[in-house]
């Protein structure tokens, strides 16, 4: 009996952790969403506009009769953890001095919009691989208002 109410325990834990992935899944980010449907919609844009709403390039090129303006945002976010243990000179069991363990750790995300424009219109609008959408949007937000 006691290994039935395990294995009914166990499938109702199961089940509120597929329901709290699901819960999360279903919370989009507006923003990343606009950033994605950008593309899109910009195409047709003209130079002045996309340049009032987005700002000066970071970069432009000219090659034949088209011309490419690059956008770059970039993110570095920094954890620390900090995990107190036993002083390793005193032992656990002498004076109970604690010390401090400090990991540190980085990730950076980007987000590189090129944007191709042609006869001073948007043809189109392409992101690097890998992108943080979030930070796509803080380069054509403006755009889509």
């Amino acid at each position: 009996m006691a290994t039935g109410r395990l294995h009914i325990l166990w499938a109702w834990r199961c089940g509120i952790v597929a329901a709290s992935a699901l819960l999360a899944a279903s919370c989009a980010n507006p923003q990343a969403e606009l950033a994605l449907r950008a593309p899109a919609a910009m195409v047709g844009m003209s130079k002045g506009n996309l340049l009032s709403c987005a700002g000066v390039p970071e970069r432009s090129v000219v090659s034949g009769d088209a011309e490419y303006l690059v956008y770059t945002r970039r993110q570095t976010l920094v954890d620390r953890d900090v995990d107190w243990e036993a002083s390793p000179w005193l032992g656990p069991r002498g004076p109970m001095l604690w010390q401090p363990d400090v990991t540190t750790w980085s990730r950076t995300y980007s987000c590189e919009a090129t944007i191709e424009l042609h006869g001073g219109r948007v043809a189109a609008v392409r992101y690097n691989d890998r992108r943080d959408p979030t930070l796509c949007y803080q380069i054509v937000g403006n755009c889509m208002r």
